[in-house]
């Protein structure tokens, strides 16, 4: 194949041109700020809150605080209402979440946190062991960005508001936002999104908050978004991310049955003598599929594809400095495994045969490999 084969759409994912060819209108004519007064300023103020609304979709009667990315989501709710006793998480979040977390403990809050079980599910019932009166926050991602993991959120909330109702629960849902079909339960205070991974443009970002809940200010003003986040919107990127979701939940359960029919080719053509498929079959969101070479290292196998025009990832692209995958090692301690990890993740444009073309080469790579080291 002559063309590039895109298989890190966990990692982000092609900028729908169409949409954004439609979108540019907002910095060629309607480039006004939405702070302004006159007809110009107030036409755009009044799009933006439009666009929220898209955002939102069937979880109505929440507000949506614009922001640059996931991360700045996770931080903001994260920084915001980590503010005494100790706030609880799993070992399986984005380093988005955990990292802030780490920074928390460094200032003497207490943290906790909960072990995962095979195939990079949070371990619901060690969770809810480490949550009591003093508890604050709770934070559990909704898909898991390298196994695709699906953690029950809306059961996951109730069960942790039965122990403490004050408790402010939050999940990092950048893998799941246009992905996979959900509701917000009433318990999920915040929820973390991000438009480049469905197509929309790096930057921007939303943190989705329960209407009543009062969010401290993470970046100071002009006041923007009722103060919480100062700064001129970003429309064009807001305008594009609303067209791409929109998109997205009309076309959710087509998309769903294409990249499930990409994830059982992996499945089902990927050599078992020489990887083990780590994500899990059931409760799994089929657009990441992480497998491991074992014995192998997964870094050489990504660069051997690079060479052949098949990017895949290894892991988090915001964690691939670590030797082994944070996420992976909390679930097994075999090295063997650790080494060899491979991400392949699809988006609705992916074909079947750029899909079997990867895994062929990818089983190739890896027994000529072995064959050198044996």
């Amino acid at each position: 194949m002559d063309k590039i084969i895109y298989l890190d759409n966990a990692a982000t994912t092609k900028c729908d041109e169409e949409k954004l060819a439609l979108a540019t209108k907002y910095y060629n004519d309607y480039y006004f700020n939405p702070s302004s007064l006159y007809s110009g300023g107030r036409k755009v103020s009044g799009d933006i809150n439009s666009f929220k609304n898209a955002l939102l979709g069937k979880n109505r009667f929440r507000k949506v605080i614009l922001t640059s990315c996931g991360t700045e989501s996770d931080n903001t709710a994260i920084f915001g209402f980590s503010k005494r006793g100790n706030i609880v998480t799993s070992l399986g979040e984005h380093s988005a979440v955990y990292n802030p977390f780490m920074k928390m403990k460094e200032k003497g809050i207490e943290v906790r946190f909960a072990k995962l079980t095979e195939g990079g599910f949070v371990d619901i019932d060690d969770l809810l062991s480490k949550i009591d009166n003093n508890t604050c926050f709770v934070s559990i991602v909704h898909v898991n960005n390298e196994t695709g993991s699906i953690n029950p959120i809306n059961q996951i909330a109730d069960r942790v508001k039965q122990i403490n109702k004050n408790i402010i629960f939050h999940s990092d849902g950048v893998q799941a936002f246009g992905k996979i079909d959900y509701l917000l339960g009433d318990n999920v205070d915040l929820y973390s999104v991000s438009a480049h991974k469905i197509g929309g443009l790096k930057g921007t970002g939303a943190l989705i908050c329960k209407q009543n809940l009062n969010i401290p200010a993470f970046i100071l003003g002009g006041g923007q978004e009722n103060g919480v986040r100062s700064g001129t919107e970003n429309v064009l990127g807001l305008k594009l991310f609303a067209d791409v979701y929109t998109e997205r939940l009309e076309n959710m359960q087509k998309n769903l049955e294409h990249v499930q029919s990409l994830k059982q080719i992996v499945i089902d053509n990927i050599d078992k003598t020489l990887f083990k498929v780590l994500s899990p079959i059931e409760n799994a969101s089929p657009y990441i599929v992480s497998v491991s070479a074992l014995g192998l290292r997964g870094a050489v196998l990504q660069n051997m594809l690079d060479d052949e025009g098949i990017v895949v990832g290894t892991g988090s692209a915001c964690s691939s400095k670590k030797p082994y995958s944070r996420i992976i090692s909390s679930f097994t301690n075999d090295p063997k495994i650790l080494n060899g990890v491979v991400r392949l993740s699809f988006a609705p444009y992916t074909t079947y045969e750029e899909v079997k073309f990867a895994v062929d080469r990818l089983n190739f790579n890896a027994s000529k490999l072995s064959e050198k080291i044996n």
